[in-house]
C-alpha cells in the first residue's frame, strides 16, 4: 500500500500538531510508567495492538502487554527516568507512524547505581472513532547494550 504523508482524517491535523499530540500523550504514558501504573499505561493501546520489545518476546493483544510489563515490574528492573523524542510524524489513512529516541535510566536489584540506556522507537498510532489516538504497533530497541557501558 503507498501513502502520502497527508491523507484522508488523520491528515486534518498537519504533522506538528500530531506531534505535539502525540508527545503530551508520552508524557503521561511515562509518568504511568514511572509511577507504576500499568493500567493507565494500558488504556493507551488498542485491544489486538502488538509490542515488539528488545529483549524479549513479541507480545499480541492487550493482555500479552499487560503481563510483559507486570513481568518487568517484577524482574527486580525499577524505572528511575524516561524520556522520549518524537523526531517525525507521517500518516497513512488512519494511522500515524512516530519515530523517536528515548532515554531511561533504571536500577537492577544486586547492581549499585543508575544505568541508563539511550535507543530508538517507533510506535504506529490508530485514530479510533472518538478522536483518540492508540498504539497499534510499537517497537523500540537499545543504540548499546547498557550493561556493557557502551
Amino acid at each position: 500500500m503507498f501513502c502520502t504523508f497527508i491523507t484522508s482524517s488523520v491528515s486534518a491535523q498537519n504533522p506538528e500538531e500530531l506531534k505535539t499530540r502525540i508527545t503530551k500523550i508520552n508524557k503521561e504514558m511515562q509518568q504511568a510508567m514511572l509511577s507504576g501504573n500499568i493500567s493507565a499505561g494500558l488504556a493507551y493501546y488498542t485491544q489486538d495492538a502488538i509490542s515488539l520489545p528488545n529483549y524479549s518476546k513479541m507480545a499480541q493483544g492487550l493482555e500479552a502487554i499487560k503481563k510483559l510489563n507486570e513481568e518487568m515490574m517484577t524482574s527486580g528492573m525499577k524505572i528511575t527516568s524516561f524520556e522520549t523524542n518524537t523526531l517525525t510524524v507521517s500518516t497513512c489513512e488512519n494511522n500515524i507512524a512516530e519515530i523517536g529516541t528515548y532515554t531511561m535510566g533504571f536500577t537492577m536489584t544486586g547492581m549499585s547505581g543508575t544505568m541508563t540506556d539511550v535507543g530508538k522507537y517507533l510506535t504506529i498510532w490508530e485514530k479510533q472513532g472518538d478522536g483518540s489516538l492508540k498504539i497499534k504497533f510499537e517497537m523500540w530497541n537499545t543504540d548499546s547494550f547498557p550493561m556493557m557501558g557502551n
